[in-house]
Formats: C-alpha cells, structure tokens, sequence
C-alpha cells in the first residue's frame, strides 16, 4: 500500500475488507475527510474526485467507481471504511454513463463483490448532487454496521425513497426515474418551472401578519378562477387544505340551514380532521369508530359491485329509492337536514362514476328537505375530468359549494371553499380570515396559466382516451382484471381472482403495485377491498406514458397469471399487520384478517387520525 491525502471524499477506503470507524483526526476544519493508507488505484480515483460549484462531478472512472456513486448514502457511511482487497478485480463494460453525487443507500455486498480497472466512462450532468458542505456525518455501531450490510434500497414493503421529481417523472436517491401514475396534487407536473418560478418571486415580497389588517391590494386569482365556474358561486374563501375546506364548508351548511344531519356516501373519504372524520366512512368503517348520529350513509351507486349492479335496468332507480329512505330516516330522527356532501366522481372508494341521474336525483331530494348540496372536487378539479373543468359539470348538476384541494397550486397547501355571497355572508368578520394570500395568487395563477397555456385539460381528454383502450384490451386479455372505469386522467381498475367471481384479489393488487414499481411505475390499490387500482397521474402524462404503463401492467399479470398465488402475500413484500401501502406510501388501517365481515376490536382514535395523511 502507499500513502496518499486527499480532500473531499466521504468515507475511508482501505484493503482490509473491515468496516470500521474513522478517527476525528480524519476531519479536517472544512468539514473534509482525509485519505491516508490507500493504494495506487484508490489515490487515482480520489484524484477524479472534483468539487465544482459545490457539486460532484466524476468524469473518467471505472464502471465499478460509478456503480459504487451510485450506491453512497450521506446518511449511513460517512465515517465508515469499505473494504477494497477485490479492488484489481475486472468488472464488465457498463454502457451506462456514470451518475455521481446522489444520496443513495448502500447495498454492501454488491459493493464488496465488485472490482475494475480504472476506464473510460462518460459524465451526466450532476445538477442535482449533494453540496458536501450540507452533509452531516455520523459513526455507527458495529451492530448498525452489521445491519446495514443486509440493507436493500427497495426491500420488501418499504416505499421508494423519492428525492426530487419533474413533471410525470420521480427520481430515487440513485437517479433511477419512475413513471408517477397517482400524484393527483402535483397537477401541472411536479416542480413545473413556471410554478416554481411564481413561488420564489412571491416569496420575496411575502408578508404575514397577525392581529392586523396589511392592504395587500385586489387579487388577480379570484377572477381568473371565477371565469371557469358557474356564476351563481362567485364567492371564494381560501384556506390551507382540503381537509379544512371541509369543515369550512359544513360550518357554512349549518349556519345557513340550522340543521345538523349530514348525508354522505358509503365508503367516502374527505379528510382526517377531528372535525371532519365523521364525514368519512373509510375510516370509521374500517376502524370500528362509532357513527355519529347526525351522519346519514347513502349506498354508493356501485353497478360492478353494488347490490343493484349493471345487468339491472332498475339499478339506478334502486339506489335513488334507497338513498330517499336514508333521508327520510335523517329527517324522522328529529334532526333538520345540513348538507349532502360527496365527490361527484368517487375516486378514493375506487374511482366509481355513479350515474349522473343518481346524483342529480339527490340534488333535488336533499333540497327539498331544505338542505345544501356540496362538491368534494378535491381530487377531480380542473380539468382531469377531460370534458369538463369540474366534474360536478360532468354529472349536469349545480352545487351550492365548491370544495377544491391543493391541486390549486399544484401542491402548494392552499385551498378552496366557492359558495355564493348570501352563503358566505354568515360568516361575518370571520370571512376576512380566508383571503387570498400573494402567494396563493402567484401559485393559484400560474397553475391556471399552465393548464390554459399547455392545453391540458384537452390532453387529458387525448390521453385519457388511449389509456382507457388500452386498459380495456388488458381487460379482455387478463381474467384478473374485471372491471375498468373513469375518464380524462383517473381510472380504477378492478382486480379480481376471476371475472365469472368478481372475488376481490387484495392481495393480487398488492403483488401488481410492488411488481410494476420494480418496473419504475407507481401505482396505488384503493377501494374498500383494496384491490381497486388507481391512476391518477399528473395533467402532463402523455400517450407514450400511457403506453409504458399499459405494457407494463400487461407483463406483471402475465407473470402472476404463470404462478401460483396464494392468498397471503410473501411476508416480504406484505405491509405490517394492520396496514396497507396506499397511494404514495400512505399507511392506512385495515382489517388483520381476509375476511371484510372480521370483528375488529376498540382502536385508538388518535392513532387512526395519524395514520392518514391528508389526501388534498
């Protein structure tokens, strides 16, 4: 071995093969590590190692120097060695450029198991590397050491470890990209420069007061979104999240109707707060919460799974029929009707477009009995319907309030509550509390400049047709898909173990979204049975997207078709016992047993509250 020093490397490389903590004499006043005891090679590379702007940059190394860049954690080996006894070995040509400079998590045997010359390899752009003045180092155990040695980045149930994102596009810690199929609240794209571009300027001249009025002038935003709304709600009251639109919205029904009774659908979700979960049959149903009885549950208009199902040509009517008992009841239990509250497509009980007669014949009911009709368009807002801007358009009604999430700003926590000013007017001095702040203006803008600007809503329509052929092929093709609906850019697909069944295949589903993951999709399983497949991408998919998911989803169920599934996934790849992986890594109670009718014993409210994150 020879001695060589040199700065800016993050760990210790030596021929021992032992991992093993460095000293504190190895760190030097910048925060740099030295490099002592090393051989020719290891100098050679430490020599290729450059620090530009803050940046890495590795240009000609070897495909193993590479693979082993790609394989660095800031966060588990900063003060540990690697052993390097193999370090002469060759390694076959990779014809991939190297990608330096990402945080990424260590697979130590596949480190240890590889050697190479150093070669010729080219360079990508490593724009988004870690500035190594912004990295904190730590020592481990040898226990952790031993630990980490067994680790995998995507081992099992844990979700991917996502570090930046562009578009339809996100990126792991190793610059691996994956086709985003589910993130609904980036709506334009993630990160879409003209959004980001809006949010850094408002930021400069942001102001936030409290407990006194700042004139900060007429704000654009609330025009430009009035334009593509229906006339009669020309009032806006901004908040921070859907879930706290929610309960704006219910304070507004019950101050203007002074009643208390509230219809929603069965299955729904819209949102987690104390204040609202009530509101929320997923939650309370799945977690043996007693209802409150001031909440009324209408069966959803399910015609694939519902009791009245499509072969009924009196299966709309039913469900109208059954829903007017569920009012009637509201109304003899002594209690005046607030509000109905409901997303005109269900999307989170799996995307089911109920009959546009079942809604509108609600509509008339719930107002007849003096009470509001609400719109939950968290999820379905601005044009992801394809044909229209809202999906309460879509089904030909007019609702009194208008629920949007944080689509409005592709993410950003803003809100919407849109009523009319008599509705609004109850408020009192309290509606001051619900302005429009200028970053909800230059975000909420911008957003609307880039769906008018980039034609987006047209594209979904575009778009959303190719995909729906697409997955209607899968459907004729794959007896484990037995249902596809939706429209524009959502869609759930039902996954079962036979079609002439209509079985849920919970754990098919499971298999499907892990496998097409590996295949760098993301996708999600929704539903009560949560074998429901859920596609709602960002507005930008394109056609070729819809292809790479298609194609994609058509070789995992011919693999899955080829084995012999059982109905217990592997323990490696099943979620912990009382949890499933929702959309994005959302951990969400369910039942520890198969069977939906399993008793349930008390939960811990609080515990169920913070096992949901907030899906506006």
């Amino acid at each position: 071995q020879t001695s060589d020093r040199q700065e800016g490397m993050p760990y210790n490389i030596s021929r021992s093969g032992s991992l093993k903590r460095c000293h504190d004499s190895s760190q030097d006043a910048r925060g740099t590590y030295a490099w002592p005891q090393v051989s020719p090679r290891t100098a050679e590379l430490a020599r290729q190692w450059k620090d530009a702007r803050g940046t890495y940059a590795w240009p000609q190394v070897s495909p193993r120097t590479a693979e082993l860049a790609r394989q660095w954690n800031d966060s588990i080996v900063k003060n540990c060695a690697v052993g390097d006894e193999d370090a002469n070995q060759p390694l076959e040509k990779d014809s991939s450029p190297p990608v330096v400079g990402y945080p990424i998590q260590i697979n130590f045997q596949d480190v240890h198991n590889r050697g190479g010359d150093a070669g010729d390899g080219g360079c990508r752009d490593a724009r988004n590397s870690v500035n190594p003045e912004l990295l904190t180092f730590h020592r481990h155990t040898p226990e952790m050491v031993d630990i980490f040695k067994s680790c995998h980045l995507q081992h099992g149930a844990r979700p991917v470890k996502i570090v930046r994102a562009s578009y339809q596009y996100a990126y792991d810690e190793t610059n691996t990209e994956y086709l985003d199929c589910v993130n609904s609240m980036s709506h334009v794209g993630h990160c879409h420069p003209a959004v980001v571009e809006a949010t850094s300027l408002a930021m400069v001249t942001e102001v936030a007061s409290s407990g006194w009025e700042i004139d900060l002038g007429e704000p654009k935003y609330p025009k430009d979104l009035r334009q593509i709304l229906p006339d009669h709600l020309d009032t806006f009251l901004f908040c921070n999240s859907g879930s706290e639109a929610v309960d704006l919205a219910l304070q507004l029904s019950r101050l203007y109707t002074c009643g208390t009774a509230v219809i929603v659908v069965d299955n729904a979700f819209h949102g987690a707060l104390d204040s609202v979960h009530q509101l929320s049959p997923k939650i309370y149903k799945s977690n043996n919460i007693s209802k409150e009885d001031w909440v009324h549950s209408v069966t959803m208009p399910d015609l694939y799974r519902g009791p009245y199902q499509s072969d009924d040509p009196l299966a709309v009517e039913k469900y109208v029929a059954d829903a007017k008992d569920v009012i009637n009841k509201a109304r003899d239990g002594g209690r005046k009707l607030a509000c109905f509250i409901a997303e005109p497509m269900l999307t989170v009980p799996g995307c089911i477009d109920p009959p546009s007669t079942w809604l509108q014949e609600l509509y008339k009911m719930v107002r007849a009995f003096g009470g509001l009709c609400i719109a939950d368009e968290v999820q379905t807002s601005l044009g992801r319907v394809g044909s229209h801007y809202w999906s309460f358009q879509a089904q030909d009604v007019k609702p009194d309030i208008v629920i949007i999430g944080k689509s409005l700003g592709n993410g950003y926590p803003m809100a919407a509550v849109v009523t009319s000013r008599e509705i609004a007017a109850l408020l009192g001095e309290r509606i001051k509390e619900y302005q429009c702040t200028r970053m909800m203006d230059a975000v909420g803008c911008a957003v609307l400049n880039v769906l008018k600007q980039e034609h987006l809503m047209e594209s979904a329509t575009e778009v959303g047709t190719v995909l729906k052929n697409e997955l209607m092929k899968l459907q004729i093709k794959h007896e484990h898909i037995g249902n596809v609906r939706g429209k524009g850019l959502i869609f759930g697909i039902e996954i079962v173990w036979s079609k002439q069944s209509k079985t849920p295949a919970r754990e098919l589903a499971d298999q499907i979204v892990y496998r097409m993951r590996e295949k760098h999709v993301i996708m999600a399983n929704e539903g009560d049975g949560r074998n429901i497949l859920i596609l709602m991408p960002p507005m930008c998919f394109t056609k070729e997207n819809a292809l790479i998911l298609s194609q994609g989803l058509d070789k995992v169920l011919a693999e899955i078709s080829t084995q012999r599934i059982s109905q217990a996934v592997n323990t490696a790849m099943q979620p912990r016992v009382g949890s499933c992986e929702g959309r994005l890594g959302i951990l969400q109670p369910q039942d520890d047993d198969d069977d939906s009718a399993s008793s349930k014993g008390t939960v811990n409210l609080e515990r169920v509250l913070q096992c949901y994150q907030d899906l506006d």
